[in-house]
């Protein structure tokens, strides 16, 4: 028998599948087959039903399916009542979305991120207000030396463009100008009371009446420096910044520009900028004094925030004869803020007192029995305790010269007196202000932008532009109320006018007297006066105003009513036309304080009964008048 040869090349395989492969096909069919016949005939003899697939669970089943239909097909009516959508969606508008919790993560930096200096945000200043009237100046007296303007280095332009270098010369100690003890920011040439001047608080009643003097227009510019918010952009600036100083992350201010145009009928805007260099120096020649500034030192700019401005920001007030400067002087916000603390001030006095009430002879306030003063020998009231020391103080607080907590406010005062306007004319102003830069002088590579080192000053945007203020004119229409002794003088359907003006005498304010009816002139001239009937007293003077209309009775009846409660008068009011065409009117209750103030500046009436014997009552021999003719 010949042995069988196996082979497995290439060839013999593919001879092998060609002679058996449908064999081997049919043989692999056969297996699969006989393996699924298994599988079935195993299921049916080994799986059976379960409970869930019988018949009668699925008759159950089917029927609680039918019922659930029908039920919600056919809702009962009260559930319809009671179903509102917008209450069913509410939930699905504001979802309740939980906050992810805290991951601790494991990418931060080793070290605090640092980042470049940049360029702060220069906030101009705000709310922007003028308020414009006529005020009397004692009179300077010719002696005086006007002190010399000290060297400035200091640009005058407030646009951070120029040469802009700090003050070489030391500033003196004692203040601007080299007077000692004067406020920071006092124009060059000043001091505080002109030799002979006193203080306005202490001129006895009436010495405006003899001061020699001026009446000067003016327009008081005042503003709010926002303090608190550039501070916080310095802040937001510069906290994180790579490179940090003390000294330059905190703003100081410099100069500032001051800008003031005319009102014109045709609307064209004519800003120009005022010197004011010039301007302060002239003030020097013409002011007799400063009033004493009564504001608290934390609503102005300190010394060290302005440091190297010729002029500070809160300009002072000039001197007045025999009245000081009221509210016209102050922001309304100080104001405000003033009543606050004042408020404050006698709520703080009221629990001091209380307390003081209820302390018993021999007990210590605030300390319980057997202890010391509370927080030890250092504590208020302690025997180490040394006021205003700033070891005391919280963190951040400034003291004043006299070692008091200045108050931290969120605005400073802007002032500038204009004593440069002219009667008639109406003015509008803006202002623009100037901070020292931060990042002057600085290597580039603690700036984001190697240009922000070159600049000397950071300029502000102009402030909102004032409302149109109108300087008024010196004269002034004013009523009052007569006795009836005075009145009889007059015909029916006569009246007195009052003429407030400059008079020749001291140059400050002097009343005259006219008596007129409606429709007639109020012009004081002496011709008028006929023998034994005076129509008009004091200096002449045209106002060219008419009287139009009088409302109320001039004879005082306050005097003449009785006590059974009679009712009160008609106020007393008159209506002017003015030459311009506009109406002004005078009543008793707004002229009252200003009558009463010049009333002395008023001749006295003559006696038309007075013998030939007697001296007039204006006569050389009698030159100030009966005291009880008044």
């Amino acid at each position: 028998m010949k042995r069988p040869s196996i082979r497995f090349d290439k060839e013999s395989l593919v001879q092998l599948l060609l002679d058996h492969g449908e064999k081997i096909g049919v043989a692999i069919v056969a297996a699969v087959a006989g393996m699924l016949v298994w599988q079935g005939v195993n299921a049916a003899r080994t799986k059976t039903a379960g409970r869930e697939l019988q018949p009668a669970i699925i008759e159950e089943q089917a029927g609680r399916a039918a019922t659930h239909i029908q039920a919600v097909k056919q809702p009962p009516a009260e559930e319809v009542r009671r179903t509102s959508l917008t209450t069913l969606i509410e939930p699905w508008r504001k979802p309740e979305v939980q906050q992810p919790p805290p991951v601790a993560l494991f990418n931060k930096p080793l070290f605090e991120e640092r980042t470049r200096r940049s360029k702060p945000e220069v906030f101009p200043i705000e709310e922007l207000r003028a308020v414009a009237g006529i005020a009397f100046m004692p009179e300077r007296p010719a002696d005086v030396a006007v002190g010399r303007s000290p060297d400035l280095d200091a640009p005058e332009d407030a646009d951070g463009k120029g040469s802009g270098k700090r003050r070489r010369k030391e500033r003196n100690p004692g203040g601007p100008g080299g007077v000692p003890g004067m406020p920071p920011g006092m124009p060059p040439g000043f001091s505080e009371f002109g030799p002979g001047m006193m203080p306005p608080e202490m001129m006895p009643p009436g010495m405006a009446a003899t001061v020699k003097g001026r009446l000067v227009p003016y327009c008081v510019v005042t503003g709010l420096i926002p303090v608190a918010k550039q501070s916080g952009e310095y802040t937001q600036r510069f906290a994180q910044a790579g490179l940090r100083d003390p000294q330059r992350d905190i703003p100081y201010w410099s100069d500032y520009l001051v800008e003031r145009m005319v009102v014109t009928p045709d609307g064209r805007e004519d800003w120009k900028r005022i010197d004011l260099k010039q301007f302060y120096g002239e003030a020097a020649k013409q002011w007799a004094g400063l009033q004493p500034e009564q504001l608290p030192p934390g609503f102005m700019l300190s010394a060290e925030q302005n440091p190297g401005a010729a002029f500070g920001y809160c300009s002072p007030l000039p001197l007045l004869a025999g009245e000081a400067w009221g509210f016209d002087a102050l922001h309304p916000w100080f104001v405000a803020k003033l009543k606050e603390q004042m408020e404050e001030q006698q709520r703080l006095a009221a629990e001091q007192a209380e307390q003081a009430a209820t302390i018993l002879p021999g007990q210590q306030p605030g300390a319980a029995p057997g202890f010391g003063a509370p927080g030890g020998e250092f504590a208020p009231g302690g025997p180490g305790f040394v006021p205003g020391t700033p070891e005391m103080m919280p963190q951040g607080m400034q003291l004043d010269a006299t070692g008091r907590p200045i108050p931290s406010v969120d605005y400073s005062l802007f002032r500038f007196v204009d004593t440069s306007v002219e009667p008639g004319k109406t003015y509008r102003y803006r202002v623009r202000l100037s901070l020292w830069n931060p990042n002057r002088d600085l290597e580039p590579r603690h700036l984001s932008d190697a240009s922000l080192a070159k600049d000397v000053k950071l300029p502000s945007v102009p402030s909102n532009v004032t409302d149109p203020v109108s300087v008024p004119g010196t004269s002034t229409l004013l009523v009052r109320a007569l006795r009836k002794a005075e009145s009889k003088r007059f015909k029916p359907g006569m009246v007195e006018v009052l003429v407030l003006d400059k008079g020749s005498e001291t140059g400050g304010y002097a009343l005259r007297s006219l008596t007129t009816e409606p429709g007639g002139l109020v012009n004081v001239d002496k011709r008028l006066n006929k023998p034994g009937n005076a129509r008009s007293r004091g200096e002449d003077i045209a106002t060219e105003a008419v009287l139009v209309d009088v409302r109320g009775r001039q004879e005082d009846r306050a005097e003449t009513r009785s006590g059974k409660g009679s009712p009160p008068p008609e106020p007393l009011a008159m209506l002017f036309l003015q030459p311009d065409g506009s109406f002004t009117v005078a009543s008793a209750a707004e002229s009252q304080a200003r009558v009463d103030r010049h009333i002395g500046t008023l001749p006295v009436a003559e006696d038309p009964k007075a013998g030939r014997d007697k001296p007039a009552l204006n006569a050389p021999e009698n030159p100030f008048g009966a005291p009880f003719g008044r």
